[in-house]
């Protein structure tokens, strides 16, 4: 249990999932600079590994609920290896879909409250050829961003991210069409959660998660770029465009939603969070060099190529890999959620990564990773 020194005027108890998950290491590291008060609250959290509470087991989500009766559950546990999922989907619905259901019905017994996570993967990524439009229509290409030196100096400066030519992404108003076994058990977790408590949960749609803890894009490109031979190209996928998101800054968001009440009138418990803008797999390791090198972390840049997602698939699959399909296009538009909290009293609302452009969120990571590698 994670809670401060003396006793609180107000508590609120939360049960988080997955505990060693790099979601929860971020929920737990971004309360703690707070000190574990928010809003004039303080937040007791228990957080459980997967061993100390499977949410795919009823009775030991009953167990929880019992012994630490909270107020807010935030739901970080999922079955992610998304290409192992394709031969493993009874384990892949039994965490994804079953353990939020279990978990929905005990808060709807208790009177607790319900943070589910979710994932870009629910969408198929038809829009894809819609937003190449909006960007060609104003003379830009995504290889042109790169070659006018805009992935360098960032989209902020230019304009592009305030005009909403890059902001743009998925709403919540999209239709799901999941391809592969992982996003079709989490879209089933996400139905599950908002049938059982409707407006009582909070289901938050998040895509390209990284940070300091754990396996993820950012760290596995820097591991490669650091390792692989000289004169050896590092190959990444060019033709799948989604919006990378800093861990700590949903973190924030999250903590935010619990401590501050959504506005009267934001509707359904669905929102979308990411970073800011979009880009491909390959721009975002071209960025994660770029940056890397900047702060040291990499000695030498290596020779980085595009490659189309069925080329890549095919060469998995000559190494005896077959890969799930993933979406072409899961840009998320986060405009809902950042609506829904304006106005409200509270200091986290005004936290500058929430909603800054990707780069940013980036290059602050990678600063607090350079502080731990040195």
């Amino acid at each position: 249990m994670h809670a401060p020194n003396g006793e609180p005027k107000s508590t609120v108890t939360v049960l988080l999932t997955a505990a060693d998950s790099q979601l929860a290491k971020a929920l737990l590291r971004t309360l703690a600079k707070a000190a574990y008060r928010l809003d004039g609250r303080v937040f007791r959290v228990h957080a459980l590994s997967h061993a100390q509470l499977d949410i795919g087991d009823k009775q030991s989500v009953a167990a929880a609920f019992a012994h630490f009766n909270p107020e807010w559950v935030i739901n970080c546990a999922a079955y992610n290896a998304v290409d192992r999922a394709e031969t493993a989907a009874d384990e892949a619905y039994r965490v994804n879909s079953l353990g939020p259901e279990l978990l929905a019905s005990e808060c709807a017994l208790t009177g607790a409250r319900l943070v589910h996570i979710s994932s870009d993967y629910v969408f198929s990524g038809e829009p894809a050829k819609a937003s190449e439009l909006a960007l060609n229509q104003n003379g830009i290409t995504r290889s042109g961003l790169i070659e006018s030196g805009l992935t360098e100096s960032g989209l902020i400066e230019s304009g592009l991210t305030e005009s909403g030519l890059i902001e743009g992404g998925l709403t919540e108003n999209a239709t799901p069409a999941p391809l592969s076994v992982y996003g079709q058990s989490k879209l089933a977790g996400e139905q599950a959660v908002l049938r059982i408590l409707a407006e009582r949960a909070i289901v938050i749609r998040t895509a390209w998660l990284y940070g300091v803890d754990g396996h993820n894009f950012v760290k596995t490109m820097l591991r490669l770029m650091a390792t692989i031979p000289d004169g050896q190209p590092l190959t990444v996928i060019n033709d799948q465009i989604g919006s990378p998101t800093w861990v700590d800054a949903l973190a924030h968001l999250i903590w935010q939603l619990i401590a501050s009440p959504l506005n009267v009138g934001c509707g359904s418990g669905l929102f979308h969070y990411a970073g800011q803008g979009q880009c491909s797999w390959y721009e975002f390791a071209l960025e994660i060099q770029r940056q890397a090198l900047a702060l040291k972390l990499l000695d030498k840049a290596v020779p980085i190529s595009a490659i189309d997602s069925l080329s890549y698939a095919a060469k998995a699959l000559e190494k005896g890999n077959k890969l799930a399909a993933r979406p072409s296009y899961s840009a998320l538009n986060s405009g809902r959620v950042r609506q829904c909290l304006t106005g409200q009293n509270s200091t986290s609302t005004h936290s500058p990564e929430l909603w800054r452009d990707w780069r940013w969120q980036l290059k602050v990571m990678l600063e607090d990773y350079a502080a731990q590698v040195y």
